[in-house]
């Protein structure tokens, strides 16, 4: 499996999601994933689409998916970690911001992940980085950016009462906030440089991060739990395990924490 196989599925999911965006049923339950969240009918077609597809090629995959759980093609091998929709509660109430989320990985833990690939499943655009090759968007090459501004700073919260608190010394650093409510496509925008850094304190699962992990670290950025510590040891599975801080370069990554303390 290489990245051309991710964006074939990429091109399958942008020609089927549209019809799920305002379906009556959008926001049916159909069961409990896996990772103990909510399913919704988009996030079914989605993961059906991407494990079709799998189930074709001759490779030895574990895939391991938000809604499926873990199951093992041609015998299992490489782990392809899976967030079908990335921002699936945006997806059923119409907001126009959601993804899909795939990373492959060669051993059990973040730091052996080796393709990342991100699709907004809005307007098409592909974030993609296979390591030691660079990271990419629609076939460009992207680089962090080496500036120390703070324009738009980025952040996600499950708690808001909780959570924002903690946050207020870093978002003073900004000009603007923005919360996308699609953890990939905030670290992908920050490997773009679009968000100078993106934070929540609440723990994410690793298919929710894993893959914006490849990217960011091959545009030359830096994705960290919000304590500042390396996430590379972080097994995959399907539970909660870390809080991130994904930044375009070192300089903004020590200002966020420093605010962050």
């Amino acid at each position: 499996m290489d990245i051309n196989d991710l964006k074939a599925i990429g091109k399958k999911l942008m020609e089927a999601m549209p019809a799920y965006r305002f379906a009556q049923n959008a926001r049916q339950t159909i069961q409990i994933g896996a990772a103990g969240d909510t399913t919704h009918p988009i996030d079914k077609a989605a993961e059906d689409i991407i494990v079709s597809y799998l189930q074709t090629l001759n490779d030895p995959l574990t895939i391991v998916s938000e809604e499926l759980g873990v199951m093992d093609v041609n015998g299992g091998g490489d782990l392809v970690l899976i967030d079908p929709i990335d921002g699936s509660r945006n997806a059923v109430y119409g907001l126009p911001i959601y993804s899909t989320s795939i990373a492959v990985s060669a051993g059990k833990t973040i730091g052996d992940c080796y393709i990342g690939y991100i699709i907004n499943l809005v307007n098409g655009d592909e974030f993609y980085a296979v390591k030691g090759h660079g990271a990419f968007i629609n076939d460009t090459r992207i680089q962090s950016h080496h500036s120390e501004e703070t324009e738009i700073i980025l952040y996600e919260s499950q708690e808001p009462a909780k959570d924002l608190p903690r946050l207020m010394r870093l978002f003073s650093l900004a000009k603007r906030l923005r919360s996308l409510g699609s953890t990939a496509l905030d670290v992908a925008y920050v490997a773009l440089g679009a968000g100078a850094a993106f934070v929540t304190p609440s723990r994410s699962r690793s298919f929710d991060f894993a893959a914006g992990y490849v990217i960011i670290k091959e545009a030359g950025g830096i994705l960290t739990n919000i304590d500042g510590n390396n996430i590379d040891h972080i097994e995959i599975n399907l539970e909660r395990a870390s809080t991130i801080l994904a930044c375009v370069n070192e300089s903004v990554h020590r200002r966020a924490l420093e605010a962050l303390k």
